[in-house]
Order: C-alpha cells, then structure tokens, then sequence
C-alpha cells in the first residue's frame, strides 16, 4: 500500500507541476505538412570541408553514419559492417571490419572513455523481451552473463584493434556517462515481473550511487510503454553540463542544469498528430494490436531528438509513430520549416546539408559525408566559381565519383 501511494503522490505532483509550467512554456507551433520554404544560406554558414584519402575501395553515400573524436574522423559502414578511421585532416588510418561479431553488434563511441564499444546479445541465445527482464533482474547470477558479448576498441591504443571485454550490468541496463562522474540510466521497461509498480524514466547516478529520479511510471502496466521499449533522449549544448531531455509520447522539451530539471519548450502540433487521450490510459491487448495502431496512425508524435538551440535558430528532429522527419524553427518569425524543403544554392555549391538520416553534430559545428561527384559537378558547371582552398588539390585530381568528403557547417549566430 505504502509503494502504491508513493507512486500516485509523485504521479500527482508531477501532473499538477507539468500544468502549471506547461503555460509558462515557449510552443514551437508545428505542422508535419508545412510547404514553407526558404534557402539553406539563410540558416546556415562557416561551411569547410575535409577531403578523405582516396582510397579504391572505399566508396559510400552520404547517409553514413560520422563520429568526430578528437583525434578522428570516424565513418561507419552499417551495410559492410566496417569502421573507417581517418585523422582529421582527412589522411587515411585503417578500415576495421566488425562482421564477424554478429548481427547484433554496432559501434558505440563513447567520448569519457574514448572507446567505441560493441555489445550485444550472443547468438547461440534467443532471447525475449521476458527473458531479458529475468536476467536484469537476477544480473549477479555468473549464469546470465553467457548471454551477451561485449568488444571495444579504444582510440588511444594505437594500434586500433577490437579486444574483447566483459559484459557489465552497466552495458544490459544502457547506464550512459552524464558529465563529471555522473551517469544515467533511460531506458524504460514495463512487465509484469517487476515484484513493485514503481520506477522512474529517467535517474540520475553519482558513481554507483542513484541520486536523483525524475516520470514516475508503473512498470509493471503503464499503457504508454506495453509491449515496446522506449528511452528518454538527452543530448548535450554548447554549455557544460546542460543538457536537453526529451521523453517518448511527450511534446515537451526539457532542459537540465547539472541535475536540476525544468521544462523550455513544447512542441504544438495539429490535432491529428497528438495521441488520443486512450493512449495514455487504455492498455493495448498486445503487441500486434499496438504495432496497428502505429501502422494506422503513423504521423502521430512518438518523441523529439537531437534538439538543438542557437540564438537565432532550433534544429530538431521528430519521429512519429511510422514516419520521420526534421525542421528548422525560426525564432523571430516563429516559423518552422520542413528540412526536406530547405534548398540550397550556388553560394553553398548546392550542396544539401540537411540529409533524413547522417548529420553529426560535435559541440556548434555539424558534420555530413557527401559524394565527389557533387563537387566535381558543380566546379566543372560553374567555372567562374573559386574552389575553397582545402579542396583544390582534392578536385585537381579528379577524384573517383563515390569518393567521400567531409563538410563541416555551422548554424547562423
């Protein structure tokens, strides 16, 4: 009874306080359908690219996922399951081929440890959403560790070779570095193995010591979270220690200070893409019911990521239950613009620097992978054009077509 009332009394304070602040909010007004357009030099500046070392088998697109490290420029290969590794300068290092680890296995970069990490569940295993709870919950059992694998490569070992680990609690439950010595666990779970009803979306963790807890939710039926698995997204600012959270089936935009939390923003969108009050408070039967009521409803909000914030401009991303998509809101003007329809031109060397799928973003400057091709074209159709110092070279030596390059950017200050 006492776990019960808990639960119901932070649930209600946290419905009274998200209604007080919910007024208080700036609304990013949003619709997924908007045809507004404008040029990408509005938006965008300080462009600079990082020519690659051509090699003859290496040829990507440009949705290839990119890290930047601080002494690398890493490319990841998700179709070739390979780790491409090039200095920042552009200069070639070593291809490392991750096939052989298993299906299950992609490439983690994780910045306080300087490592990339590949974990995974053991493919001699089959395990199911039920199994992996039993598992979390019994993870001091030497018996549960066989049913994972775990690889890194660390970045200060020169010799760039994938070693193999150990498999940590840590790793099953997705504990991320936060900033200093703090970490936070955000993956959220719902079963009905949970012997209390009480846990919490997001939690805070100095050390190995839990500190801070912020959604109360019942994880053993909360509706929202049957028979899917979810996490609350948070990504860093330009400002040490602050941080923007974002949870799934939320239209509201957090900010938090070390570990002070409070709410910035809400995303307003029409009727028609905001969940019905049912979702909330219905259970789905199972999952073929729930993954139907997706299919059905595919433009309703599931949750925003990679907000970004500058003083003239907020780049985010959202993805809705069956669809994806990002946009460029405009502070002055209160418009928000559709990435997809954000166009570039010969000032830019037309070159489309908002991609679905492949920007990275390393503090204030973006990153993006595009073809040779593009360049080549554009300097041999617009030859009263200067060539950017950096690719002179580069062009001269007439590149293979799929030859990648690097184009680092910045958003108007």
């Amino acid at each position: 009874m006492r776990v019960k009332l808990l639960y119901s009394t932070s649930l209600l304070y946290f419905l009274l306080f998200s209604t007080t602040v919910q007024s208080q909010l700036r609304k990013l007004y949003l619709h997924p359908k908007t045809v507004a357009r404008e040029k990408q030099t509005k938006f965008v500046d300080s462009l600079r690219f990082i020519p690659l070392e051509i090699k003859e088998d290496i040829e990507i697109s440009n949705n290839y996922n990119i890290e930047v490290t601080g002494n690398y420029i890493l490319l990841i290969d998700y179709m070739n399951k390979r780790l491409l590794v090039y200095l920042k300068n552009g200069k070639f290092l070593k291809q490392i081929a991750y096939n052989k680890l298993g299906d299950s296995f992609y490439p983690n970069y994780q910045e306080v440890t300087n490592q990339v990490t590949f974990f995974g569940n053991n493919k001699n295993y089959s395990l199911t959403p039920k199994d992996l709870v039993k598992i979390k919950l019994d993870w001091n059992n030497p018996r549960n560790k066989k049913y994972f694998k775990k690889y890194t490569l660390n970045l200060n070992d020169p010799l760039l070779t994938i070693k193999k680990g150990v498999p940590a609690e840590k790793d099953i439950v997705q504990v991320r570095h936060f900033y200093d010595d703090y970490y936070v666990q955000s993956q959220i779970t719902v079963s009905p193995l949970f012997a209390d009803s009480v846990d919490y979306e997001f939690k805070v963790y100095k050390s190995n010591q839990l500190v801070k807890t912020f959604f109360p939710y019942n994880r053993i039926n909360e509706p929202r979270f049957l028979y899917t698995q979810e996490n609350v997204s948070f990504n860093k600012t330009d400002t040490a220690n602050i941080h923007i959270l974002t949870r799934p089936f939320y239209d509201t935009i957090y900010k938090m200070k070390g570990d002070s939390l409070f709410a910035a923003y809400q995303l307003v969108l029409p009727l028609e893409n905001t969940l019905p009050p049912s979702f909330y408070n219905k259970p789905f039967k199972n999952k073929t019911e729930r993954e139907n009521f997706y299919r059905n409803n595919g433009w309703m909000l599931q949750q925003i990521y990679s907000f970004y914030e500058t003083p003239r401009f907020i780049y985010f991303m959202v993805r809705y239950l069956s669809n994806f998509d990002s946009y460029i809101y405009e502070k002055q003007t209160d418009v928000t613009y559709k990435t997809r329809n954000v166009k570039a031109d010969s000032s830019q060397y037309n070159l489309q620097l908002f991609p679905t799928f492949g920007l990275m973003r390393e503090r204030d400057k973006f990153y993006k992978s595009q073809k040779a091709s593009d360049l080549l074209d554009f300097f041999d159709k617009n030859k009263n054009v200067a060539v950017p110092k950096e690719l002179e070279e580069f062009i001269n030596s007439k590149p293979p077509a799929n030859t990648p390059v690097i184009v680092e950017f910045k958003f108007k200050n």
